[in-house]
């Protein structure tokens, strides 16, 4: 959006924010405090419990820095078309720093999450081809659950993934925060995270009750159109005290105990961090005292359809270290530990980060947390051991072809995710130890060895790969232009979602897709939604690594050099290409050839032996039938019975005549013998 620069007429836009703020009420303004926790009837004990955060006082409001102004030529949120310049650049030097593209990634990256909003808009809205939304959710169980995000390219909120990409969000914002305000973003960023944790204060609406989903797959999967339309009935879902979902409860914990923090140090806003901080101990509580400890899909099991957790004490280890991170309080650190002791009781998981398994992200964190105590050397050797395995990428993870981390069993629907996370969990890593290294040259070889591998994940999810394709809508004419977003796309008919519309009627601007696949291969279908789909936990790294690339790149993103159209790359055939397959087959082939004529050399004396034998037999049997003969007086006349006039057939011997003598009867038991059955007879 082109954000006009003269004096008088910000003066202008401020006063009509100031308007906007005092009709829309505080919620839909950045800078006014959340509203509490809307208390509601329990559906346990928790009915005497007080709600989870009382009212907070007024917040304190900070000035944000001014926004940049984007490309003139066109307006981003509007849904216009993108404009790219005409021709490449020779090389991706950077002419200025901040990068300018760097920029714009960050800027469209946060963009990206106005376009996944659900309920009601704010005045400051910039995708405005986006609807108020959902404006019931919650109405079935008495709750308002309106706001929020919805989870991907469809309208189903799901609490799992959401905490885990503000959680993940906050982090790259409490690092990296400096990307942030050199691109001008930290009022976006403000906004994006609020959002969220607005509406995740409402779900948390008593001290014992977490609203963990609401929408349902098996009607929400058959239904593809704008989001004025979505159907119902949208069913809420959650998990509370005497129904716990341990893993959901943990990693909320988590979130608050993250964003409570940025708002703490970053966005000096101490209210908000204090009621933040707040949801969080009382969530960690409640998920460390309620039981049975469960999956909270044993509890909701509508959410095995999409998010079914595979466990719960990475979780409870996540929230914990976050709650160290915010509070400082050992205990925290303890319960950490202990956690992931008992995770690592079978030996040391190096598993890709995803939104089910932060056990890698706990590592890194606790080792940036315990530096110059007794327990960093365990935290930062089970961190290097994760960033180890994860550089290497043995079995079950390998890189493809192209240069992409990839992981069987975790990047099959989604590789720029898996990608992504290793990225930033490795380049969180080598930017603490970098501040610890002292000169350490062992240490800065490691730091190279993480960076290189950051770098090269960030290079081909922005083009350097073997589609010349960046897996970001909206930045190159290479970009994905059928995200599976029902949104964006403007069909009505999910029969249909790759011939209508034929073009996407919106761009979603920023929006990470789900990538090519382990060939290295991108089909850029709508209804692929593996490959084309969108989601809140595929942005939540590429925020952090971005706002990293602006602080320190001097160079370009690798799009920027790379011409329109992507290459005809040639198809693959279980995953080999077809020259390779043919060479293949031709090689087989002349294996086969070669190996037949060795036998047959080193055979060659029996296979003289057994030609010689096999031409007597056929002399001598022509021989012997020369006896028989058949004569034809006239010629042979078909429509008659052929007589034989001469048959030289001498008549075959005469039959043995044998009589057919009785066969006698076995021998009756003796006396002494035991009757057998089968000489029995039945009476």
């Amino acid at each position: 959006m082109k954000i006009p620069t003269s004096t008088s007429i910000w003066a202008a836009v401020a006063l009509v924010a100031t308007l906007c703020s005092n009709t829309a009420g505080a919620q839909e303004s950045p800078s006014a405090p959340p509203p509490s926790p809307t208390p509601v009837p329990a559906t346990s004990s928790a009915a005497a419990i007080p709600t989870a955060v009382p009212p907070p006082p007024p917040a304190t409001t900070t000035v944000a820095p001014k926004p940049p102004a984007p490309s003139p030529t066109f307006n981003a949120g509007s849904g216009a078309p993108p404009v790219f310049p005409d021709e490449p650049r020779d090389n991706v030097t950077s002419p200025s720093f901040p990068d300018s593209e760097y920029v714009k990634l960050l800027d469209y990256s946060l963009l990206f999450y106005e376009a996944q909003r659900s309920g009601k808009l704010p005045p400051n809205q910039r995708v405005t081809w986006r609807n108020n939304s959902a404006m019931t959710d919650g109405s079935d169980v008495g709750v308002d659950l309106t706001g929020g995000y919805y989870d991907a390219g469809d309208y189903l909120k799901f609490i799992f993934p959401l905490t885990f990409t503000l959680a993940e969000t906050c982090w790259g914002g409490l690092t990296y925060f400096e990307g942030y305000e050199l691109a001008n973003q930290t009022q976006y960023l403000d906004q994006m995270v609020r959002w969220g944790m607005d509406w995740l204060m409402k779900a948390h609406s008593n001290n014992d009750t977490l609203w963990v989903q609401v929408g349902t797959s098996d009607i929400d999967n058959n239904y593809w159109g704008p989001d004025t339309t979505i159907p119902g009935p949208r069913a809420s879902f959650q998990v509370n005290r005497t129904s716990p979902g341990t893993d959901v409860m943990a990693d909320a914990s988590a979130a608050f105990s993250a964003c409570s923090q940025l708002y703490r140090d970053k966005l000096n806003n101490a209210t908000y961090a204090t009621t933040l901080q707040t949801h969080a101990e009382v969530l960690y509580n409640l998920a460390e005292t309620a039981t049975p400890q469960q999956v909270y899909q044993t509890v909701v099991p509508a959410a095995s359809c999409c998010y079914a957790s595979s466990g719960f004490v990475d979780e409870l280890a996540w929230g914990a270290a976050w709650l160290y991170s915010l509070t400082k309080n050992p205990i925290y650190a303890q319960k950490a530990g202990v956690y992931i002791d008992s995770e690592n009781s079978q030996g040391i998981q190096t598993n890709p980060v995803t939104w089910d398994d932060k056990t890698g992200f706990v590592y890194i964190l606790m080792a940036s947390l315990t530096n110059g105590t007794s327990a960093y050397s365990k935290w930062q050797s089970l961190s290097e051991q994760f960033a180890d395995f994860t550089k290497n990428a043995p079995k079950p993870c390998m890189f493809t072809k192209g240069g992409l981390y990839f992981c069987n069993g975790n990047s099959g629907d989604d590789t720029s995710v898996v990608s992504a996370n290793a990225a930033f969990g490795l380049m969180l890593l080598s930017t603490q130890m970098e501040s610890n290294s002292n000169g350490n040259a062992t240490i800065q070889e490691k730091v190279s060895e993480y960076q290189a591998f950051a770098l090269g994940q960030i290079n081909y999810l922005l083009g350097d790969n073997p589609e010349k394709t960046p897996y970001v809508v909206g930045v190159h004419p290479n970009s994905p232009i059928n995200p599976h977003s029902a949104p964006a796309s403007g069909g009505d008919d999910p029969g249909t979602l790759d011939s209508y519309p034929a073009k996407e009627k919106y761009t979603i601007y920023g929006a990470l897709v789900g990538g090519p696949d382990k060939n290295d291969r991108f089909e850029d279908r709508r209804s692929d939604w593996r490959q084309s789909e969108v989601a809140l936990d595929y942005n939540a790294p590429f925020n952090g690594l971005i706002a990293y690339q602006v602080m320190t790149s001097k160079d370009s993103p690798p799009y920027v050099a790379i011409a329109a159209g992507r290459p005809d790359l040639p198809p693959i055939l279980n995953g080999m290409e077809v020259w390779q397959i043919i060479l293949i087959v031709i090689g087989s082939i002349f294996v086969a050839i070669v190996i037949s004529a060795v036998v047959c050399y080193r055979k060659r004396d029996q296979i003289r032996a057994w030609a010689a034998t096999r031409k007597y037999s056929n002399a001598n049997g022509s021989a012997n039938n020369s006896q028989y003969t058949i004569k034809h007086p006239q010629p042979l006349n078909r429509s008659q019975d052929h007589v034989v006039t001469a048959l030289a057939v001498p008549p075959p011997p005469p039959m043995r005549q044998t009589q057919n003598r009785p066969v006698p009867p076995p021998p009756l038991p003796s006396r002494n013998d035991p009757i057998l059955l089968q000489n029995a007879r039945r009476s």
